[in-house]
């Protein structure tokens, strides 16, 4: 069904739009509320791990005019800076809040559109304006500066305008529709070969079918920006280096001990996220906050019988922990450290390289899809409150379990839909039937099938799409068995 204007739900857009910006704000307040301490400053916005790294570059830039550290693409930077002409480091991060928030409320709206499209259905798109409105999964990241907020929405905006293209053959709006995926790029880098399936669906869908002319204005954006990207790292660094510069990991956790347990931990797919209770790498000593709770780490599970080949054994990996424990405690000196990273450092090495050598399946193809695991099998609350759940109020724990249900029922019922739209893909009708299932399998499976790479966030920003996903095949599934009983 193409979007004619005329239903309840777009005749009212602005009202659909102002009440999802509103709440979500309140989700923004509930999360500053519970988890942000008080004596920082600034008044809305979280500093994650990862916030130095896209904030930093601006504020060198805007001090001498250098981007550096320049690990990241400006997707996060380019919206910060202008926000710090308007005041402040503080400031410009709760503007960043704000700006995010709002355009996580568009996302609803333009989510609950796609719907309607994808359907043909009004009260689908209700439905699912409702659903990704109360979802906490990926809105609750509105308030971190990093590129998870953004991510989220920048990626519907983008699907919606390249079907709003397609539809009303308009060569700006497919201009437009590219800027926005040169942007997901720009936030996520992984996402670049989304160019590839990309314009064969522009070449497929547009009217008339295979115009070259589309395609080169769909990918324009991408071909400018990048291309400018690109002049500017070779000024900087003498490389070729169209997305990141460091590669996919920044040098600040590649060169150290971490990097090196990390990639022995991905060799056989283990679970490296540190700042996980019980994680595989905790029992090798790294741990996330102090060593004072490295008691858990400890008595976390140690490395299967397949994490091991001739050339070290359970008790050269123990011998090893300690090594990485003395070195994470802080309390050597500057010459001692040095010598202790060389030594853990080339331990790891040698051993990963053993795996494989020894190991050359379990390598490359089983440590792979291991790595699935640990990046779906979450509840999608994990970061919701800060206090347990069995000291929540009742209100709380029913939240939380109602959130739960909303990523059982995206990831569970649009997993499914996702797989079975794209073996249908012949008698798909609209671009979006297959471009949002190949958007979300090859988001969600890139991490760990090529990556190795598995933190629960990996797959936020696909939330919607999925809860979209969901929401139409339901629909239709029980709209196919109403038929069946009437008929009989």
């Amino acid at each position: 069904m193409v979007l004619s204007g005329n239903t309840f739900i777009e005749r009212h857009w602005l009202a659909f739009v102002l009440f999802a910006v509103v709440f979500r704000w309140g989700y923004v307040e509930l999360k500053v509320a519970d988890q942000r301490p008080a004596d920082i400053p600034g008044r809305w916005y979280f500093y994650t791990p990862d916030t130095h790294s896209y904030i930093d570059p601006i504020e060198q830039l805007i001090t001498d005019g250098t981007y550096y550290p320049d690990y990241r693409m400006p997707g996060v930077g380019i919206p910060y800076w202008l926000f710090r002409q308007l005041g402040d480091r503080h400031s410009g991060m709760d503007g960043m809040v704000v700006f995010q928030m709002i355009l996580s409320g568009i996302g609803v709206y333009l989510v609950a559109l796609l719907g309607l499209r994808l359907s043909g259905s009004h009260t689908t798109a209700v439905l699912l304006y409702a659903l990704a409105l109360v979802s906490t999964y990926s809105c609750w990241y509105d308030t971190s500066i990093s590129s998870d907020s953004l991510a989220v929405s920048v990626l519907v905006i983008h699907v919606f305008l390249l079907q709003r293209a397609i539809d009303a053959k308009s060569a700006k709006l497919l201009v437009v529709a590219g800027l926005f995926l040169t942007w997901i790029i720009f936030l996520r880098p992984v996402a670049a070969l989304l160019l590839i399936p990309a314009p064969l669906l522009v070449l497929w869908f547009w009217s008339p079918r295979w115009s070259f002319k589309a395609v080169g204005l769909f990918l324009l954006p991408f071909a400018v920006l990048d291309s400018a990207w690109i002049v500017r790292n070779y000024r900087a660094h003498g490389e070729f280096n169209p997305l990141t510069n460091e590669g996919i990991m920044p040098d600040e956790i590649h060169g150290r001990p971490r990097g090196y347990v990390m990639r022995f931990l991905q060799s056989y797919g283990g679970n490296y996220i540190w700042w996980e209770p019980g994680a595989d790498i905790r029992w090798f000593g790294m741990w996330e906050g102090s060593a004072a709770i490295d008691n858990e780490g400890r008595n976390a599970k140690s490395p299967p019988a397949y994490a091991y080949v001739p050339g070290y054994t359970k008790d050269s990996l123990l011998a090893l922990s300690e090594r990485i424990r003395i070195f994470e405690s802080g309390t050597l000196s500057d010459p001692d450290s040095l010598a202790i990273i060389d030594e853990i450092n080339s331990k790891l090495d040698r051993y990963t390289n053993l795996y494989r050598e020894g190991a050359p399946f379990n390598y490359h193809v089983l440590s792979r899809f291991r790595m699935i695991e640990y990046l779906i099998t979450q509840n999608g609350t994990e970061t919701l409150f800060r206090t347990p759940f069995a000291q929540l109020p009742l209100w709380r724990k029913g939240f939380k379990l109602l959130q739960m249900g909303s990523y059982f029922f995206a990831y569970g019922i649009g997993g499914i839909a996702a797989l079975w739209m794209l073996l249908r893909w012949r008698r798909a009708t609209s671009l979006i039937a297959i471009w949002v299932p190949v958007i979300v399998m090859y988001m969600i499976l890139v991490y760990p099938l090529v990556l190795r790479m598995a933190e629960w966030r990996f797959i936020v920003h696909v939330h919607p799409l999925m809860l979209l996903l969901a929401t139409c095949f339901s629909a239709k599934q029980l709209s196919a068995l109403r038929a069946r009983r009437n008929a009989r």
